[in-house]
């Protein structure tokens, strides 16, 4: 039987922890008796804590009251991952076998038979040739002697948006990652995957091209989704051209003069994240008038339903030169086969899935928290407002493969890098600048300013007199 459901202030917060803390030992130190002793006086103080609930769970080996206490965790505490996870295993949901040990750290594994990995060569069956995916026929095409096959395309299904709570804490196998064959770039560090027997030339990140074998991936997530490229280079060209002629301190020949355009298409990881968030509000709001005025607490929670939240998966890629050519068509991803990078190249992600799902809570609840003092009682007064720690729900991910072409060009002997939208052709990075349209438009900014100061002084005259 559960402790009676009643709470006693009496008893401090201090003595409440220290209780909940000496439970944890004895369950770790294998004294469940005591433990659980413990815990029953803690919920006799307060039994809305689902820390008490979740080790409860830890006290005995009959399932049924071992699912009772987690059950009641998840009520308490729906954003739990804790209790999730421990709910998901009493019933079956998650395969203990995949859970990681406690302080475990990923380990390289030894890469699996080819047989089992689900891997694939793209070798033409008439002539030997390699063949490649053509974006604008949408087919596998032999470039030797004109073959072609046709690649099913999918929509993405709900199943490719993976509970995050299930996925962190497991050392899931992911056999197409691992089939792949891996380089490593010398000069900036990023991991290539290429189908077995392709090559790659030069780095599409960087353009260098040396090139070191890398070891077995390490339980790398295989990705659930595709944006093809939409645009090829003969277009991406033309946007580039186009985005070069813009700007009022570009000089007017960069278009013209501009020499050694160099683009490399590559698909590149995105975390996609979606999921509900909470976040808990107070102030003081005022129900009088501003002469007589008649202060009250109020509280609430905001909900804010969040979809596609995208992070990208390596760190290299400069944030503001992402955020240029955004947004991606994410409504136009296909569920992921290998077909589609026959002839292409992907780059794996090293910002690991935890880190990117802290990175993008961080960032939504920062922008509700920003947001909020304005939408919450509007038709009064507030003051001494503040919010409290966000609680997520329903938080789902999948990785995602987006198509980027990586450039520089030189101008007056210097080089500068591009970056182009792969699926819209928007197009972000450096470009130089006119020093001598600088120089006017500085001289033009302070005649202005001048002018400025002796209109206001010939009025201000003009009034006193």
């Amino acid at each position: 039987m559960h402790p009676a459901e009643f709470s006693n202030h009496s008893i401090s917060d201090h003595e409440f922890e220290q209780l909940i803390q000496d439970a944890i030992i004895a369950v770790k130190n294998g004294n469940r008796a005591q433990a659980k002793r413990l815990l029953d006086q803690a919920a006799l103080i307060n039994n809305a804590d689902a820390r008490i609930w979740i080790w409860l769970s830890a006290t005995t080996d009959d399932m049924q009251e071992r699912r009772d206490y987690l059950e009641r965790a998840v009520a308490l505490d729906p954003s739990n991952a804790t209790a999730k996870r421990g709910l998901m295993l009493v019933t079956k949901k998650l395969d203990e076998t995949r859970l990681m040990p406690e302080g475990a750290a990923y380990r390289a594994q030894a890469s699996p038979p080819v047989d089992t990995a689900g891997s694939k060569t793209y070798i033409c069956p008439n002539c030997g040739a390699s063949i490649s995916y053509n974006i604008n026929e949408t087919v596998l095409v032999c470039q030797f002697c004109g073959f072609t096959r046709k690649v099913d395309e999918q929509m993405v299904s709900e199943s490719a948006d993976q509970p995050l709570d299930e996925v962190l804490p497991t050392t899931r196998a992911h056999r197409w990652a691992e089939s792949q064959t891996q380089v490593t770039c010398e000069q900036c560090g990023v991991t290539i995957l290429l189908p077995p027997g392709q090559t790659a030339d030069v780095c599409p990140y960087c353009a260098a091209n040396r090139f070191i074998t890398s070891s077995s991936l390490v339980e790398m997530v295989d990705p659930k989704a595709i944006g093809l490229f939409k645009i090829d280079l003969a277009a991406a060209g033309e946007s580039i051209k186009s985005w070069l002629g813009k700007g009022l301190l570009v000089p007017d020949n960069l278009s013209t003069q501009q020499t050694g355009m160099q683009l490399h298409p590559a698909y590149y990881p995105f975390w996609i994240f979606e999921g509900t968030l909470e976040v808990p509000w107070f102030c003081d709001v005022n129900l009088g008038t501003s002469r007589m005025p008649q202060w009250e607490a109020h509280s609430g929670s905001e909900f804010e339903l969040f979809k596609d939240v995208i992070i990208p998966g390596l760190r290299k890629m400069p944030q503001s030169d992402l955020a240029a050519i955004e947004p991606f068509n994410l409504d136009d991803l296909i569920a992921f086969s290998p077909d589609y990078l026959a002839g292409w190249v992907a780059l794996t992600y090293d910002f690991p899935l935890a880190d990117a799902s802290l990175r993008a809570r961080e960032l939504l609840h920062n922008k509700v928290r920003r947001n909020l003092s304005a939408k919450v009682e509007t038709g009064h007064p507030k003051r001494n407002f503040s919010t409290g720690a966000g609680k997520w729900s329903g938080l789902t991910y999948k990785l995602a493969l987006l198509p980027i072409y990586l450039g520089n060009y030189v101008f007056q002997g210097k080089r500068y890098r591009l970056m182009v939208n792969g699926q819209t052709g928007r197009v972000s990075g450096k470009k130089p600048i006119d020093r001598l349209k600088m120089l006017m438009f500085s001289i033009g900014g302070v005649i202005l300013l001048i002018i400025i100061v002796v209109i206001l002084s010939l009025l201000w005259r003009a009034i006193k007199g």
